[in-house]
């Protein structure tokens, strides 16, 4: 388990950290969020034993990351934002010299290199110099060193940057496959990403932590937890009052209009209740036609600019 306890970071009289305290369990993945700035990459650099808290802590299991840095980072593999790589190595070199310089015994190296190798995808590229990778097997190198030692932690730090649609999915699922294993804090932009792959979620923003639950949890406490869009076809005003008129909506907001005789509306139900049933009874008593009936859950990005703006 790491345990961040009380994190503060000054630098140059600018407080990146202000106090902040989280657990992350053993083998949860955890989506680490902020706007640019907000201290993401400070927490990461501070947790992997690379820069020093100005106040506070944090431990891995019963190890301080103050006073038993290398040990923790023994326990832990670790992608910067800007992947550590040399170009003028291929990628069978620059694994092997990972491995050295992280211990692995000599006996399991050739081992270690084939398992990274697979599960990284990078069978077809391991003999070619890192400088002509394309930014998605780069990424895929850097994965592959961050876990050459066979890591009980992941810390990634926007393992997804710049990468095109396909090679985000890739990476997507290769981090959830990871994360069946290990314990696995990533943060990103793209927020889809986590909604497909964490099991929860903690939101900084200048130095403080807005929100910590799954995405779901986070939702609720907003009061953006659902919507139910529903398109009608039938007189405008005469299905708005019909819809108003039921007591178990909270809001009703026009969304679109297809036709002068086909509406859609965006409708909030109040805490806890299912209104699909009880509008369509209304639609089939008034003789109208349902063309859409379905029910949005808010979207991360909904939450995100909640807790940040």
């Amino acid at each position: 388990m790491i345990k961040v306890d009380n994190l503060t970071k000054q630098i140059s009289g600018n407080k990146i950290l202000n106090s902040i305290s989280f657990e992350v369990r053993d083998g949860e993945i955890l989506g680490f969020l902020g706007p640019n700035g907000a201290g993401k990459t400070t927490t990461m650099k501070i947790i992997t034993g690379f820069w020093t808290p100005s106040a506070g802590n944090v431990y891995v299991n019963d190890l301080n990351v103050t006073a038993d840095s290398l040990a923790i980072r023994d326990r832990l593999g670790y992608l910067p934002e800007t992947v550590p790589l040399y170009d003028d190595m291929k990628v069978y070199e620059y694994l092997r010299f990972i491995a050295d310089i992280r211990n692995v015994p000599k006996e399991n190296i050739t081992s270690r290199l084939k398992q990274v190798i697979a599960d990284c995808g990078l069978e077809s590229v391991i003999t070619k110099p890192i400088e002509e990778l394309s930014k998605g097997y780069r990424q895929r190198t850097g994965l592959a060193q961050a876990i050459i030692h066979e890591p009980e932690i992941l810390i990634l730090d926007e393992p997804t940057t710049g990468l095109d649609p396909n090679q985000i999915v890739e990476i997507r699922n290769l981090i959830k496959k990871l994360g069946e294993r290990k314990t696995v804090i990533f943060s990103t932009h793209i927020l889809s990403e986590v909604q497909a792959t964490c099991d929860r979620v903690i939101i900084i923003n200048k130095g403080k932590i807005v929100g910590e639950g799954t995405p779901g949890e986070l939702a609720q406490r907003l009061g953006t937890q659902e919507m139910i869009y529903v398109k009608i076809k039938g007189p405008r005003e005469v299905i708005y009052g019909a819809l108003r008129a039921l007591e178990q909506i909270e809001e009703i907001l026009d969304k679109d209009a297809e036709s002068e005789e086909i509406f859609g509306f965006a409708i909030r139900p109040k805490a806890g209740l299912d209104i699909r049933e009880h509008i369509a009874d209304v639609v089939r008593q008034n003789n109208w036609s349902i063309l859409e009936l379905n029910r949005q859950t808010a979207s991360m990005e909904d939450v995100f600019r909640e807790l940040t703006k």
